[in-house]
């Protein structure tokens, strides 16, 4: 964390629970992608830099720690959500600069992006609303702009009886743990799929 948040990283350098969403998307993909490829997009535009061998040796070891930890709980399907992410109590203060769930699906939403091709090549037909749905509970707390969006795009007709936005957040909020299941379902069941296709 330490290493990521130093002012001597480039602009655009994930931090912690940034790389813990970037992470999750990775191992959720229906196709393998390589460390020596994701490493590479940590930095954003730049390369990661160190300032010796050791230094290197220490964060890569725990970079790649942090990814066995994640690409578990995916294999898994796992609901548990990253060490370290938690929910506040008050639902938008989830929006909220620092907020570790903000920060999750900042990661998450800069992981999808990059993976966005491969996911359009591999994923079924009948897989699409699921997976849209899942994509919007997952990027939701990104920004509080893009939650709004959702909402107008879920409620675009909304009268005095209907949901606000906080008890729309709310619902979000409940299903997030099981949209991080239902995301590294789709994506492994894909590349299970596809590898003994392949075997055959």
């Amino acid at each position: 964390a330490q290493y990521l948040a130093s002012p001597e990283r480039p602009d655009g350098t994930l931090g912690l629970h940034e790389l813990q969403g970037f992470l999750f998307v990775v191992a959720s993909s229906p196709e393998s992608i390589p460390p020596s490829e994701w490493l590479a997009a940590i930095g954003g535009e730049e390369k990661l830099d160190f300032a010796d061998e050791e230094q290197a040796r220490q964060i890569l070891n725990c970079i790649m720690a942090l990814y066995n930890e994640i690409n578990t709980a995916v294999l898994g399907r796992s609901e548990k959500l990253p060490t370290g992410c938690t929910f506040l109590d008050d639902v938008l203060a989830n929006f909220e600069k620092g907020a570790t769930i903000s920060e999750w699906s900042r990661g998450f939403c800069s992981g999808y992006d990059w993976l966005s091709e491969v996911w359009e090549a591999c994923l079924p037909k009948e897989m699409d609303e699921e997976f849209g749905a899942t994509l919007m509970v997952l990027s939701f707390f990104c920004s509080r702009k893009l939650a709004e969006a959702y909402f107008e795009e879920q409620n675009p007709n909304r009268g005095r009886n209907d949901a606000t936005f906080e008890q729309f957040a709310r619902s979000v909020r409940q299903v997030f743990p099981s949209a991080l299941a239902s995301h590294a379902h789709m994506g492994r069941t894909i590349f299970e799929v596809s590898a003994a296709i392949d075997l055959d």
